[in-house]
């Protein structure tokens, strides 16, 4: 099994967008929906656009735009992005050739998730191979 240690990264960044109040989201393409959540707990108007962009190695990454009209939906923006990296701070994984050999401050579907996802990027690069 070939160690894929940015099968999981978090990436996070945001840019202002077109129009006034508008903020956008470049985030993991795994993690957009969590974010999506997030924002609509706070009621924030987001959505995430159609299309993904692939970044290096194996993660995608997908744009969630949020509408921000007035300073309390700013607040609102910045307490679901502060929520978002603690729900995800001190995520630790370490593959080795058995698998998974350490996996720290992660849910079983998320354990779950990142099985899948190396399990494809092997059998990819089997196919490749082969």
């Amino acid at each position: 099994m070939n160690a894929h240690p940015d099968v999981d990264a978090l990436v996070l960044d945001w840019q202002r967008g077109d129009e006034p109040g508008q903020v956008e989201f470049v985030v993991t393409d795994s993690y957009a929906e969590d974010l999506l959540s997030l924002l609509a707990e706070r009621n924030v108007s987001a959505a995430r656009r159609p299309t993904a962009v692939r970044g290096s190695g194996v993660d995608a990454f997908a744009l969630v735009t949020a509408m921000a009209g007035n300073p309390a939906a700013w607040v609102a923006i910045g307490v679901a992005v502060k929520a978002f990296f603690d729900r995800h701070k001190g995520k630790r994984i370490q593959v080795g050739e058995k698998g998974i050999s350490e996996a720290a401050n992660y849910s079983a579907a998320d354990i779950e998730r990142i099985v899948r996802a190396l399990s494809k990027a092997d059998a990819d690069d089997v196919g490749e191979d082969g």
